[in-house]
């Protein structure tokens, strides 16, 4: 393999300097502003989103971006991370286990980091999640041994996991309205955006650009930490609502206070059964996801003897196509939808899971009858479902618990979807060593993605 190219290897290197130094920053910036969060009354009069409402989208788009890059990256460099060389001997049980080490720490810390975000500076939290994870990246491709890249990856699961309900509970303040779903949409779309460039990945390791996994890992890394000079400058929390009249604020400011309790959240979570539907609902729907994640390039080498260059593109880029058109076009029809039917925001991406389950079983039993294009196509319905669901999601939780714990809320259902995650993560491996193949278990999450359609009709009904 040819020398890396010493240009990007001394950016890369300079990647845990700049990191401090955007540290610095941030906590001097933090003194001066202080680490509340600003506190806005579900009650208080919806207005038009501002500037600072879209820039807030904006900045988000590329963290989402860098954060779904990282995650991605290493499910589509599974053969030269494993195999090719400078390589790091491990089974494949024992790759699942990395991807499953990031997802258990991330799952367990989900529900810590939305608490916290529902108690102090959501941008705060955001750009700490997003240095801290930028290093990780740069450090996994300085790893040496599997001991290592299992350290790092689980060190990934700490700071990604205070990340997404953050962004969404801090975007979902600032846009209150009939523009919600739409400004949630736009955000996690940069998710797929992420993937696809991910599937890219491969095409910087290997043949045409012969940089190595190594120095990909180092100078993303390099890059998501230099971004965060941008978080640091052109995101804020959205400020305490001021145009109430005196003695109405001053009833809001009382019923707004963070004065909770843990005990006082979880109940106030928890009452009712929507929250355990959505829970079960997340865990079918994040068996799929995570598995295609994880597993979907190697299953499209192993269903048609195709290389790795290729089967990684392959198998990020239609999927993510289908997920980035359909979280913008779901956006766009639940909140028009909305405005006749309050039940729409659950039942867009219903309708979408109980078509896409029955496509994805059909790809997997007759995949190599019908062909690589076709299999292609029926999966990629799986995206269509998992982006309305993305656009969705946040403010269907925003109706169905008190909106002040929304991030706890959306970091319990980070829980139990990336535990799902983790657990299909090792099973993918475990199975694949065993001689079975990966298709099997992605008919099984076609089977559980239209139980998740069903699940989002069962949701309790907001009167019209």
């Amino acid at each position: 393999m040819p020398e890396p190219n010493p240009i990007l290897s001394f950016l890369a290197d300079l990647t845990p300097w700049v990191a401090i130094g955007i540290a610095v920053l941030a906590i001097m910036a933090a003194c001066k502003k202080g680490l509340g969060k600003s506190t806005i009354s579900p009650n208080a009069p919806v207005t038009k989103p501002g500037k600072w409402a879209w820039i807030a989208v904006a900045v988000l788009w590329v963290v989402v971006m860098l954060n779904y890059f990282d995650r991605q990256l290493l499910a589509v460099l599974n053969k030269s991370m494993t195999e090719g060389p400078g390589c790091i001997e491990m089974t494949q049980a024992q790759f699942g286990m990395v991807t499953s080490a990031f997802l258990i720490v991330y799952a367990a810390l989900s529900p810590v980091g939305g608490y916290l975000a529902d108690r102090f500076s959501r941008s705060f939290i955001i750009m700490c999640s997003l240095v801290v994870w930028s290093v990780v990246t740069w450090m996994t491709g300085k790893s040496e041994s599997y001991e290592e890249l299992i350290f790092w990856r689980a060190m990934m699961g700490v700071s990604e996991a205070f990340y997404i309900p953050a962004a969404l509970a801090l975007i979902t303040d600032y846009h209150r309205g009939g523009t919600r779903s739409l400004a949630t949409g736009l955000h996690m779309s940069g998710i797929y955006a992420g993937q696809v460039l991910a599937g890219c990945g491969a095409m910087m390791a290997g043949d045409p650009c012969q940089m190595g996994w190594r120095l990909t890992f180092e100078l993303f890394g390099f890059i998501g930490v230099a971004y965060g000079l941008i978080v640091l400058f052109f995101l804020r929390d959205p400020k305490s609502e001021t145009t109430t009249p005196t003695d109405v604020a001053e009833k809001v400011a009382e019923a707004v206070t963070p004065g909770f309790t843990l005990g006082q959240m979880l109940k106030s979570i928890f009452t009712g059964r929507g929250m355990y539907l959505l829970l079960l609902m997340i865990s079918f729907a994040g068996f799929a996801n995570w598995f295609l994640l994880g597993w979907y390039p190697r299953l499209l080498q192993d269903m048609f003897s195709i290389s790795e260059a290729e089967a990684g593109p392959q198998a990020t880029f239609w999927i993510n196509i289908a997920k980035y058109i359909s979280v913008l076009a779901c956006a766009v029809i639940a909140d028009r939808w909305y405005l006749r039917n309050k039940n729409a925001r659950a039942y867009v991406p219903g309708i979408a899971f109980c078509v896409a389950g029955p496509c994805v079983l059909l790809a997997m039993v007759f995949g190599a009858e019908i062909g690589l294009a076709a299999v292609l196509a029926l999966v990629a319905m799986q995206g269509v479902a998992q982006g309305s669901m993305d656009a969705t999601l946040m403010p269907v939780l925003r109706n169905t618990i008190d909106e002040r714990f929304a991030a706890t809320g959306y970091g319990l259902l980070n829980l139990t979807s990336v535990g799902a995650g983790a657990l299909v993560s090792w099973l993918g491996g475990m199975l694949k060593d065993a001689g079975t193949p990966l298709s099997a278990v992605l008919s099984l999450a076609g089977i559980l993605m239209m139980l998740c359609g069903i699940i989002l009709f069962c949701l309790p009904k907001k009167a019209q």
